[in-house]
């Protein structure tokens, strides 16, 4: 049976999910290395991006040529189990929104989950492994490198 994380992790869980979500949205995916352990792997599910030094440079690639004129990530149904006494699995439902074409629609761009692995640092919680897997997409969807 899997065991729900505490309320103090399923909270700083929470944030660290929600911080990933922010800084994309906000211009600010050349820091998202911040939020990884040493090692971890970031699969796009058209690539995988493993290391902080790899997920730097993607985030750094985004800020400098973003796919988007804006994007905007709503996270729910957000659910953490326990994988040992400092690591634990999730999974979070994205609402994703995105202006690639200047329409600015209401229409999702894409709904997918993140499927995540993470562990507890001196530094608090951090992603060691996350995989996008897409479930609805907008019939005019653009792939995102």
């Amino acid at each position: 049976m899997l065991t729900p994380v505490s309320d103090a992790d399923y909270t700083q869980l929470c944030r660290l999910v929600v911080e990933h979500a922010w800084r994309t949205d906000n211009g600010r995916s050349d820091t998202l290395y911040e939020l990884w352990a040493e090692g971890g792997e970031l699969d796009l599910g058209s690539s995988s991006i493993r290391g902080r030094d790899a997920i730097a440079e993607w985030g750094r690639q985004l800020v400098e040529h973003p796919p988007w004129g804006t994007i905007h990530h709503v996270c729910g149904n957000m659910r953490f189990v326990a994988d040992g006494p400092d690591a634990a699995a999730g999974s979070t439902i994205l609402t994703v929104f995105m202006d690639a074409d200047g329409t600015r629609s209401s229409v999702p761009f894409s709904v997918g989950e993140d499927k995540d692995r993470f562990v507890r640092t001196e530094d608090g919680w951090r992603f060691v492994f996350r995989q996008w897997i897409n479930l609805y997409e907008r019939g005019d969807a653009i792939a995102i490198p």
